[in-house]
């Protein structure tokens, strides 16, 4: 080909990537998104051709296809109607609110669609083996339905386990129905427990596949992150326990063959929920099933049975992600935030705050509210943990206390806050931008004194084996690190 063929050739390549780049930087102006997702694509249109483009046209927009997004947005609507109508009518919905929560409680209401539920009884449990047994054990003696829910399950032990539970309760006449991410469950997909559960009559349905073709039609980096599991419409699980060994590995590390340099046993935090505020979680279970599934059904009441109060706790369930209120959980911790009187204590696994949430946990710490923040002093991302530590200056200068928890005890894998020793609040959202806005997440606020301390004694815990960050020290870190670490922040969107 002659040269000046090529010369056109680049000339013509050169102007469509110029113009493409301008379009999406246009775009991304118009979407009014915050201000540090704007910079960070306008930053990458202007300094990485093609790859840039290529990067927005799979992760730039929050896209769950426009079917799925209408199907998702009728059945949320039509589920909530029925069993808010059904609370109310049941009187279970929770009128005895203190002064002080009243403001939470009515924002969670709006943002969520359900009322906080009173009358519950709750277990905290924070050992592995010990959440899988409990589990086991419920569903061992459901007699109606067993509906779960969660990111990872894995063909381990843990998993087969559970499986096996799952396949004794069909054989007994139980309706089973399982819920899994595509990405996150894919070793289970690919598995011969699909085959065994789908033989026992076992419903299992993938959430939101992923596949290079479903990129063209929606981002495949939203995922379904709860962890939930619904016994009999009363008895209900969720926290940051997903359903694996107490050693499992995240793949990417183990494909790297770190068997032995990277953090664990992973350290979680789950509630076993007796009582109505398990029907949120069912509502919420059903919502997601109805999404993904081929199953069609009009009327749920049958899955939300009249529970009997059996404990003293209030819990208000807050599903969030894309569709209808894709920013629940952030306004919720919003509010959560600047509502603290006198103690803030946050655990989370990957801390990446915007700078609405960042900027009121400064707030708090300024106004002489005791902050207190737990991370795990080695992440599995070392991304994410570079992200974490380029707002660890700003934090500790206003005051806030940050503990990095060592991994010679497991990777901190909880994810819960404790407010005045009052609220709780424990779920599957981590305090970072992708729980914020990106993937569906399942989170409680418990008013409950008793309750918030049981799960403040837990943090504390978590607290006597961690080392604190000395705001002197940390300064002296190495300009290399630094400056590494604020690379990393302005990836703090995508992450």
């Amino acid at each position: 080909m002659p040269v000046g063929t090529w010369a056109w050739i680049s000339l013509v390549f050169f102007v469509l990537d110029f113009a493409l780049r301008v379009a999406l930087a246009i775009r991304v102006i118009s979407k009014r998104t915050p201000v540090p997702d704007t910079l960070s694509w306008l930053i990458l249109l202007l300094f990485a051709p093609i790859i840039s483009w290529i990067l927005y046209a799979l992760l730039g927009e929050r896209r769950l296809g426009t079917r799925r997004v209408a199907r998702f947005e009728r059945n949320t609507r039509d589920l909530e109607l029925q069993a808010v109508r059904l609370w109310a009518h049941q009187h279970l919905d929770w009128c005895d609110i203190s002064g002080r929560h009243i403001p939470l409680s009515r924002l969670l209401t709006n943002m969520s669609g359900m009322p906080a539920l009173a009358g519950n009884k709750l277990e905290l449990i924070a050992d592995s083996n010990a959440y899988i047994n409990s589990v086991i054990a419920d569903i061992d003696a459901a007699t109606k339905h067993v509906h779960l829910l969660y990111y990872i399950w894995e063909p381990d032990n843990a998993g087969t386990r559970l499986a096996d539970a799952v396949i004794r309760a069909k054989q007994r006449g139980v309706a089973c129905r399982v819920l899994v991410d595509s990405v996150g469950s894919r070793a289970l997909m690919r598995s011969e427990l699909i085959p065994r559960m789908h033989a026992a009559g076992v419903m299992v349905v993938e959430c939101l596949p992923a596949s290079l073709l479903r990129t063209l039609f929606a981002r495949i980096d939203l995922r379904n992150h709860r962890k939930i599991a619904v016994i009999d419409g009363h008895l209900a699980y969720c926290g940051s326990q997903n359903i694996t060994d107490e050693n499992f590995r995240p793949r990417r590390i183990a494909r790297l063959g770190k068997s032995g340099s990277g953090p664990g046993p992973w350290i979680d935090a789950s509630v076993r929920v007796n009582g109505p505020a398990a029907q949120a979680l069912q509502s919420t279970f059903m919502r997601d099933w109805l999404h993904d599934s081929e199953e069609h059904m009009t009327d749920i009441s049958s899955f939300l049975c009249d529970p009997q109060r059996l404990g003293e706790s209030a819990v208000h369930v807050i599903p969030s992600g894309p569709g209808p209120r894709p920013d629940a959980i952030h306004q919720a911790f919003l509010a959560m935030l600047h509502g603290a009187q006198e103690e803030i204590i946050i655990t989370t696994p990957y801390f990446v705050p915007d700078e609405a949430s960042k900027g009121a946990l400064i707030n708090a710490a300024l106004r002489g509210v005791d902050v207190t923040i737990v991370v795990p002093q080695r992440s599995d991302s070392k991304l994410v943990g570079a992200a974490a530590r380029s707002h660890f200056d700003d934090l500790m200068e206003a005051g806030v206390k940050i503990f990095e928890h060592r991994p010679k005890h497991g990777l901190l894998h909880a994810k819960a806050a404790t407010i005045d020793r009052e609220l709780a609040v424990i779920g599957s959202a981590n305090f970072d931008m992708r729980s914020f806005w990106l993937n569906f997440e399942a989170t409680l606020f418990i008013y409950d004194d008793d309750f918030a301390g049981q799960l403040r004694w837990l943090q504390s815990s978590y607290i006597s084996e961690s080392a604190p960050i000395k705001l002197a020290t940390w300064k002296r870190r190495p300009a290399l690190s630094r400056f590494w670490d604020n690379c990393a922040q302005l990836a703090g969107p995508l992450l």
